[in-house]
């Protein structure tokens, strides 16, 4: 039999994902909240380079055999190495982000007697694309009825948009009562702020990147995905460029995935106007940098965070009119919304904004303002707290 949670006093609680990285950028606002508030908090991710980070943070990381790709495998080891991590460490409160963590977390957590689990489905990913043919209906069918087997199991679900809560609820993935909604993860407002890089920081940059004085910049950093935009986003940087003194970066790594633009097609894309850079870790002085902040994504997107951070920064925003993405924009006031695969439309967008420093500065102005109102860290991270989590 399970154990019971006492909400006020000290809590454990475990975060499971798939990448230390995502546990790093988007979760240590948690991280540290919870800390300050005296639990114990663990963190469940291959081992990585951001391990380190995370433990001075205060957290406790606890290497785990996962692999974000299918393996059946090693996803029977993923499962038995979760039972017997949560039962040595008696966890209270088990946090899973993510497809695997969604479903191998949930059915240890109930195997260990874990109190209390709860999920985030943070987008649906490609998986959930509209594509035609069997194959893609199987695999979305199959994901689909993995998370109704793991949310029975689970006390709260956290989606961070409407449509992908109205989705779960609709297909009876789970009860209306267990769906919390929080738009996206939240920003720090200090960190990512227009006053938080220096000038001589954005010359150096600048200067690094070969970009010359009086040239635009674009900047796209997401993952090398083609369902993210990339080959809108190329055909984008030659249309403008072929007008306007120019340069789209893309920032990004190509990681090994079915949906990945390989690395010889980037590098054969470049030219004076497109420059791919591979993974950065100055995101932030990248977008500060930035004219416009574009993701021309046709993915299943949570809320990215990159625009999240784009508005932050104080940024006009490009990105389609797509799940999760059009959450960012006030169309007409802070960015626009185009279409998705739509390489002619993002062009145009993009170009009525380099064109216009005005019109960039008031969308920038809006931008920071709705990020303030909407997507404020300290706010979304007490709200998985207490709604969540059910800690007061």
């Amino acid at each position: 039999m399970a154990r019971a949670v006492d909400v006020w006093r000290r809590v454990k609680i475990v975060l499971v994902n798939n990448r230390d990285f995502t546990v790093w950028q988007f979760r240590r606002g948690l991280i540290k909240r919870l800390l300050e508030l005296g639990h114990e908090v663990l963190v469940a991710t291959p081992p990585g380079e951001y391990t380190p980070r995370i433990e001075v943070l205060g957290a406790r990381h606890l290497a785990i055999p996962l692999d974000q790709y299918m393996d059946p495998a090693g996803d029977v080891r993923c499962l038995a190495a979760l039972t017997r991590l949560y039962r040595a460490e008696r966890v209270d409160l088990a946090h899973h982000i993510t497809i695997k963590p969604n479903v191998l977390g949930s059915f240890a957590a109930r195997l260990a007697g874990v109190p209390r689990t709860v999920g985030l489905v943070a987008g649906l990913g490609h998986l959930y694309n509209e594509r035609a043919g069997l194959k893609p209906r199987v695999v979305q069918e199959t994901a689909t009825a993995l998370y109704r087997l793991a949310f029975a199991f689970n006390h709260r679900v956290w989606f961070q948009n409407e449509d992908d809560m109205s989705y779960f609820v609709r297909r009876r993935v789970l009860p209306r009562r267990k769906a919390v909604l929080i738009r996206g993860s939240g920003v720090d407002l200090t960190e990512y702020s227009p006053e938080a890089v220096s000038q001589d920081t954005l010359q150096r940059l600048r200067d690094g990147l070969g970009i010359a004085e009086g040239t635009g910049v674009v900047l796209m950093a997401s993952r090398a995905f083609w369902s993210k935009g990339v080959r809108e986003f190329v055909e984008a940087a030659g249309r403008v460029g072929a007008g306007f003194p120019v340069r789209f970066i893309l920032a990004g790594a190509s990681e090994q995935s079915p949906d990945t633009a390989p690395p010889e097609y980037l590098r054969a894309s470049e030219s004076e106007h497109f420059r791919w850079i591979g993974f950065r870790s100055d995101v932030r002085e990248l977008l500060a940098l930035a004219d416009v902040v574009a993701l021309p994504s046709s993915y299943r997107e949570g809320v990215p965070r990159v625009l999240l951070e784009g508005l932050a920064m104080g940024k006009p925003v490009v990105t389609t009119d797509t799940i999760g993405c059009r959450e960012t924009v006030d169309e007409g006031r802070n960015g626009f919304l185009v279409a998705p695969r739509d390489g002619v439309a993002l062009a145009t967008a993009i170009e009525r904004l380099l064109r216009d420093p005005a019109l960039r500065a008031r969308f920038g102005t809006h931008s920071r303002i709705k990020a303030e109102r909407e997507f404020d860290e300290r706010l979304v991270v007490e709200r998985v707290i207490r709604e969540v989590y059910g800690i007061h």
